[in-house]
């Protein structure tokens, strides 16, 4: 047996794998079933009809320093003011009233209300357990994790099928291990034994034409 023809082939056969996963991935990559839900953006703003215009110096003295920059919005708790500020993001409400840290009732409040609001609603379930977890308001679902800073009154969630979508990634961009350094050579690894097998099967094309 040519010496080409037994290195393309053992080649192809430790590559198998990881093509395999490549095509499986990219197949899911394409269609993105359950992609919606489970990058799904939740949102406690709303938009605004009016708001009194609030003073610098008035919007400073509620938030209790230098003001950076301020968003206007409506929300389930009504009008807000986040107020940016070197130590962080404060809520003000229209009366500029505090409302951050924000209670676990009122972050329980805008998280119903961004999911009301969801396209993906029907999926998340009924709210469950809440509780107080550091910076954020954390909020149980059937389908997800939801967390509500209580500065900002930003949101996020992740769900399991959050986590599946991120394994498919880590599948398909060979990092198996969870080691950073490691996985990173493993994808270089993958990409030479790609042109390993390229380069003999040039070879034996070439041979095979010129004996032709």
């Amino acid at each position: 047996m040519p010496s080409w023809t037994r290195v393309h082939r053992w080649l192809a056969v430790v590559l198998v794998l990881p093509l395999v996963v490549w095509s499986v991935t990219g197949v899911l990559f394409h269609l993105k079933p359950g992609w919606g839900r489970a990058y799904d953006v939740l949102s406690a703003e709303r938009p605004l009809d009016a708001m009194p215009a609030a003073a610098p110096d008035a919007l400073a003295a509620a938030a209790g320093g230098h003001v950076d920059r301020v968003e206007v919005f409506g929300s389930a708790l009504g009008p807000l003011y986040r107020v940016t500020t070197p130590a962080g993001p404060v809520l003000l409400d229209a009366a500029l009233h505090r409302r951050s840290p924000l209670s676990v009732d009122d972050a329980r409040g805008l998280a119903a209300d961004a999911i009301a609001h969801s396209p993906h609603r029907e999926s998340y379930g009924a709210i469950g357990a809440t509780r107080i977890d550091g910076a954020n308001v954390r909020i149980e679902t059937a389908a997800a994790t939801i967390d509500v800073d209580r500065s900002s009154g930003t949101i996020a969630q992740r769900g399991r099928d959050t986590d599946r979508i991120d394994w498919l990634y880590r599948l398909h961009y060979l990092s198996w291990t969870g080691n950073r350094t490691f996985d990173r050579v493993l994808a270089i690894a993958g990409l030479v034994l790609i042109w390993l097998v390229i380069v003999p099967g040039l070879v034996l094309f070439v041979q095979r034409r010129s004996r032709g």
